[in-house]
């Protein structure tokens, strides 16, 4: 896990204090944005609101929409699992460096890791049933990709090798999650047996208490000893909470575009084999005013509205300097791209489409 670029290596802040200083931040945005309170409760709202939506459609598109959207529910339930396993294991930390316990710091290094691993590989995993869904118009590859994710979110969340019970899932090997993770971070083996040395019961651990040879060393030695192994488990630390920072947006924009597919289900005249197809950008109006915005009749909902914007400026190469909102009216929202080949106008939904856009 090499040290990012944009990580603040001021002198000033030694290891630990950067340690604290990052778990410390992770701490607080949980606090800003995380859910509390009795997460049925929270989502109850929700759920009824669906299911009303969902009870209209027909089969196949009623089973494959309402399994999706359970494939939603439990993984943003097991996002919010993960949120506070990783809160309560960077409380550990933050005590761990304070008091100077090696040991502790050490373990619970490596337990954020294997925690950092899971959630990676959860977020991954949805990005691949996603990926597998666009586009895609067979009945029985939507049954499985969708089957590969329940199995999935089955085996993350009830997985134990201690279970007395045949029918549990088998757990998800650490070193598949890690396998995931590498993706992002390169290095993540090498980090994870590092950690492991030090927290087996064998000479990396006896290392963290002692100094010198079997039977003639020195117990307990100052920290000053052993700072340089230490440190690097503290920036382990900080480097993990940067990770989890950096990519905070690109983890919750997984869910939003699963749940514009959800929403292309519910759109009036959907149907299987066309639902999740991916259609052309191919805009109105020239862009070059507000009153002739490009503007996507047959986007189906809001977000691919947004989204045909965003390729059709990929695809003409434009080069986007600035977005602003060029203005709003009842019902569309004026987005207006300042470019290295000038300003080009579009015109979005303000409301969703699902009630007076059917699809061609």
């Amino acid at each position: 896990m090499k040290e990012h670029t944009h990580m603040n290596t001021d002198p000033e802040y030694t290891a630990a204090e950067g340690a604290l200083l990052m778990l410390r931040d992770y701490r607080a945005r949980q606090g800003d944005f995380g859910i509390t309170g009795a997460y049925d409760e929270r989502m109850e709202a929700m759920r009824r609101r669906a299911d009303t939506k969902m009870d209209t459609l027909r089969d196949p598109l009623k089973l494959v929409a309402k399994r999706l959207f359970v494939v939603l529910d439990q993984a943003f339930f097991l996002i919010e699992v993960s949120k506070w396993k990783i809160d309560y294991l960077a409380d550990v930390l933050i005590h761990a460096i304070e008091a100077r316990n090696p040991l502790a710091l050490a373990t619970n290094t490596r337990a954020l890791i294997e925690h950092i691993a899971a959630y990676s590989s959860l977020i991954k995993q949805q990005r691949k049933l996603e990926e597998s869904l666009r586009g895609q118009s067979s009945e029985a590859k939507i049954d499985a990709a969708l089957g590969r994710t329940e199995k999935f979110l089955s085996r993350a969340y009830y997985g134990s090798s201690a279970s007395n019970d045949q029918d549990a899932p088998s757990p998800i090997h650490i070193n598949d999650y890690l396998k995931d993770l590498k993706a992002d971070v390169r290095d993540i083996g090498e980090v994870y047996d590092y950690l492991c040395e030090y927290v087996h019961p064998n000479y990396g651990s006896n290392l963290l208490v002692s100094t010198g040879q079997l039977g003639s060393g020195q117990l307990n030695p100052p920290e000053s000893v052993h700072r340089e192994t230490l440190d690097r488990m503290r920036r382990y630390c900080s480097l993990t909470m940067i990770y989890l920072r950096d990519r905070s947006i690109d983890h919750a924009a997984v869910f939003v575009r699963l749940d514009g597919l959800l929403e292309f289900c519910l759109v009036p005249g959907a149907k299987l084999n066309n639902v999740f197809a991916k259609r052309e950008a191919r805009p109105e109006g020239d862009g070059k005013t507000k009153e002739t915005a490009y503007h996507f009749p047959k986007a189906r909902t809001v977000a691919e509205a947004n989204e045909m914007s965003h390729r059709f400026l990929r695809q003409k190469k434009y080069m986007v300097k600035l977005k602003e909102i060029g203005g709003v009216e009842d019902k569309h929202i004026y987005d207006l791209y300042r470019t290295t080949r000038g300003d080009v106008w579009f015109r979005v939904p303000k409301l969703p489409l699902t009630d007076r856009t059917k699809p061609s």
